[in-house]
């Protein structure tokens, strides 16, 4: 089976091609707000260059977020009109889940992404060679010290405090500073910084295959973004009254 994995959840966005033997190719661009115009062009460009026909891709997988809200809602806008169009399956993998298993190979990853507005969004994973990660914590969007205390029992339970932490993603570019102090009092002093790890599309891949090939779906026209949070509106935006005409 051969798979198209798209993810833009973040600015560095990618695209590759899978099947049971590996990555057959792969495109990614730092694309900060170019989702748009790089996407169709870089999965037409990665198949000429496999040598494969659109009809030759037979499932899609998509990063669903947490994530950007416009790099999101691009890639899963292809992916599932892609799967609705050529009528494949599609599945949605959750970024922080592709961004832990992207930067390391196994042990303890908490992936954190900046997610603006002084939050990070972050997991925590226990990555294992050749298994499935398991999700410890699921995805907390909060202020570092915050989701550190979140994460601090399933830290405790995986002995973090003795053997070396993965901190991973582009939160740690802006809360670096405050997710080590955080983890410091909570007894972790172990970790190795990963600030250039970013969640690629040949992790997301690899993590669809098995699952796809197992019959994971998800509906095409059902499929929705995880952004962490609600997009920031104003207060007339959440009712349907028109703004200027209030009272």
């Amino acid at each position: 089976m051969r798979v198209l994995a798209i993810e833009t959840a973040t600015a560095v966005a990618g695209v590759a091609l899978l099947d049971q033997s590996g990555v057959l190719a792969s495109r990614t661009v730092r694309a900060p707000m170019r989702h748009l115009e790089w996407l169709a062009a870089a999965i037409d460009g990665m198949l000429g260059d496999s040598g494969v026909r659109p009809d030759g891709v037979e499932a899609v997988a998509v990063g669903r977020g947490p994530g950007g809200f416009t790099g999101l809602r691009i890639g899963i806008a292809t992916a599932a009109a892609w799967a609705r169009a050529r009528r494949v399956p599609v599945l949605g993998i959750d970024t922080l889940e592709t961004l832990a298993v992207s930067a390391a190979g196994a042990g303890i990853v908490l992936p954190v992404l900046d997610a603006y507005r002084g939050e990070v969004a972050a997991a925590l994973y226990r990555v294992g060679e050749g298994a499935e990660p398991v999700c410890l914590v699921p995805a907390v969007v909060a202020a570092p010290d915050a989701v550190i205390a979140e994460m601090r029992p399933a830290l405790e339970a995986q002995r973090a405090a003795h053997r070396p932490l993965v901190l991973a993603g582009d939160g740690l570019v802006r809360h670096g500073g405050a997710l080590l102090s955080a983890l410091a009092g909570a007894g972790i002093r172990q970790v190795v910084e990963r600030p250039d790890a970013y969640p690629s599309a040949e992790a997301a891949g690899r993590l669809a295959w098995p699952r796809l090939a197992r019959g994971a779906r998800d509906d095409a026209a059902g499929l929705l973004p995880v952004y962490g949070r609600r997009p920031a509106v104003r207060a007339w935006q959440e009712t349907s009254t028109p703004p200027g005409t209030e009272g």
